[in-house]
């Protein structure tokens, strides 16, 4: 009791400076110190949680902005646990004090839980995590990992880490602009959307670690984990890469519109150049007084019929005149409608091409192609076939 009563009482004077304290002014270290102890769970858990603390500890550490101390190191230094054991601490606040002996500023604490359904013979698991402040006793952030299995338990980790840390580094802010393969991407930093590209501004979050995830249907996403300097601006650039199926429905319908297009073109062009050609036979069947006779000594357009007409009268010349006026008002209303059909056409081809894009654009994603050779007997030619 009197060995407790004492180291309790050690433990609480927390305005002394520490050794750690006193080494870090000597050699002018800044970085804040963590320490990872093991993670406590239940029976039979033991070596899955020393794993998983040791992956934390690591996350931190590859972030480069906090000197951790391992679980180990805490053990070869002051035997955490046995002090832990002898003092009863069980809780944030006590092994923070215990931590701050060490001369760390943050304690990560986590705690492993396997849960099982019996009816439905699962297993999942939950890592809790929070991070203390040794002076203050305070937790300061916390997170929750759920996986299904030990393996999916783990590849949670670094987003979920970055998110445990991000309160300690939200101070210290930092910009990031991500440009993507493909609009219409969802951005997500540390499991958060933050918006889809295009995205027209930087995106502010905390300096430090970030776990930068490009999400869009029919594309694999892509993951990493980025780290933002204060009060600068990182930039990242991520390519996507299409599925077979994706390539295959857009290039069906890619190839669709451009057909389209080519064919609103073409009936565009047709229909403009109708127009052309039925305007000027209807202005050289109108011709002017002085247009040549043809057979039988009558004018050959209908402004020649018609002077005809006003100099003398006659059944022929105006049978003429009316058979000419309706060839004319048959020229002109064919090139109305081929002028519309063309001006429409036009305007469907431009809309087609600017909706639509190039059916080749993700070719080079396909495999390399086979080709399947024939050389008839006796045949003097080779004939071959791409698929």
């Amino acid at each position: 009791m009197l060995l407790i009563a004492t180291l309790a009482a050690v433990l609480a004077q927390s305005p002394a400076p520490t050794l750690a304290d006193q080494a870090r002014k000597a050699d002018g270290d800044t970085n804040p110190k963590m320490a990872v102890p093991d993670f406590t769970t239940t029976a039979g858990n033991e070596s899955l949680a020393a794993m998983l603390a040791g992956s934390v500890a690591t996350e931190i550490d590859r972030t480069g902005l906090f000197q951790v101390t391992t679980s180990d190191q805490v053990r070869s230094l002051l035997s955490l646990e046995r002090q832990r054991q002898l003092l009863g601490c069980n809780d944030d606040s006590c092994t923070s004090n215990i931590a701050g002996q060490l001369g760390v500023d943050f304690l990560v604490n986590g705690r492993l839980t396997r849960l099982t359904d019996p009816k439905k013979a699962t297993t999942g698991l939950t890592l809790d995590l929070s991070i203390v402040e040794v002076k203050s006793g305070k937790r300061v952030s916390s997170r929750e990992v759920s996986g299904t299995s030990e393996a999916d338990l783990v590849g949670r980790l670094t987003e979920n880490v970055a998110a445990l840390i991000a309160p300690l580094l939200s101070g210290r802010q930092g910009f990031i602009v991500v440009i993507a393969s493909e609009d219409g991407s969802v951005v997500k930093v540390d499991g958060t959307q933050l918006g889809t590209t295009p995205m027209t501004q930087r995106l502010a979050v905390a300096g430090g670690p970030h776990v930068l995830r490009i999400e869009k249907a029919g594309f694999t996403s892509v993951q990493k984990q980025v780290r933002v300097a204060p009060d600068q601006v990182t930039e990242e650039s991520i390519r996507l890469v299409p599925s077979p199926d994706f390539i295959d429905a857009y290039e069906k319908k890619q190839w669709g519109l451009r057909i389209g297009a080519f064919i609103a073109t073409g009936l565009a062009v047709a229909g403009i150049a109708t127009f052309a050609v039925m305007q000027g036979q209807a202005q050289a069947s109108y011709g002017d007084p002085s247009c040549p006779a043809g057979a039988g000594g009558l004018p050959t357009c209908f402004a020649g019929l018609r002077a005809s007409l006003v100099s003398m009268e006659d059944a022929s010349v105006r049978q003429a005149a009316e058979a000419m006026r309706n060839r004319i008002n048959s020229q002109l209303a064919i090139s109305y409608v081929a002028g519309g059909v063309g001006l429409a056409s036009a305007v469907a081809a431009t809309v087609l091409f600017l909706i639509g894009d190039d059916p080749n654009r993700y070719q080079s994603y396909r495999g390399p192609k086979t080709s399947a050779w024939l050389l008839p007997s006796g045949a003097g030619g080779v004939f071959a076939w791409d698929f």
